[in-house]
């Protein structure tokens, strides 16, 4: 596993997610796409709970909204949380990952999306998703590839670095020692997709293409691209 930090302590963490948000939100967000291809796969049924851990500015919130979820979220920036409340009526807490403020299960559905590699203590936030999902809940986790290909040939080959999205606190890793992580943490892995970009099909989706035109690339070469070398991976759990 691969792991850089760009932080002194705990408060600059916070202080850089702040400035990030600020300065540059789209940079921290994902095609709508793919939070909609998420849902899809969790089918949850309307008036379902759900909580986003680390849901930046809301997008996911948003679009279970739509489909008629009680959906809130949680985060250690308030930059990002003063977006999400724009469209998510306030909806959203400040908090970490590894200490929710909710009573044990209490959702039918956790999403932690590119977000855990982030944590302090990730164990310690698997936990967390364990303690507040109800006994039949679902959580689904997106975590990004150590090996993904075009960093291996875009940026290993160049630089003779590991990747790197230039956050503050980065975690990269294997499938298989993603999956082993989980499973210590107390969940059972249903199913694990691969995650390689989207195609524009909605508008949303072609705007932040435009201005992430790189992204628009890789999804064009997605479907070439082995499960194993893929750039992130969900996995699809459930309580042990």
């Amino acid at each position: 596993m691969k792991i850089t930090k760009r932080f002194k302590n705990k408060a600059d963490l916070i202080a850089k997610y702040n400035e990030m948000y600020r300065s540059r939100p789209d940079k921290l967000q994902d095609v709508q796409a793919l939070y909609r291809w998420i849902l899809d796969i969790l089918a949850p049924a309307p008036g379902a709970l759900l909580l986003d851990v680390g849901c930046g500015s809301g997008a996911l919130i948003q679009e279970a909204t739509k489909r008629g979820l009680f959906a809130c979220g949680i985060d250690i920036s308030w930059e990002a949380l003063n977006l999400a409340r724009k469209t998510n009526q306030g909806r959203v807490l400040i908090c970490e990952g590894e200490t929710l403020p909710f009573p044990d299960e209490t959702f039918d559905y956790v999403t932690n999306i590119g977000s855990l590699e982030h944590f302090l203590d990730p164990l310690k936030g698997v936990h967390e998703i364990i303690r507040v999902l109800k006994g039949s809940g679902r959580a689904a986790i997106l975590l990004p590839n150590s090996y993904y290909i075009v960093d291996i040939i875009w940026h290993v080959w160049r630089t003779g670095y590991g990747p790197d999205h230039k956050q503050p606190l980065e975690r990269f890793a294997t499938c298989g020692e993603w999956r082993d992580l989980l499973i210590q943490g107390g969940l059972i892995i249903e199913k694990c997709l691969k995650y390689n970009f989207i195609i524009p099909s909605k508008t949303d989706d072609l705007l932040h293409y435009i201005k992430n035109y790189r992204k628009l690339l890789l999804a064009i070469i997605a479907p070439f691209i082995p499960f194993n070398l893929s750039y992130s991976f969900l996995f699809i759990c459930k309580k042990a």
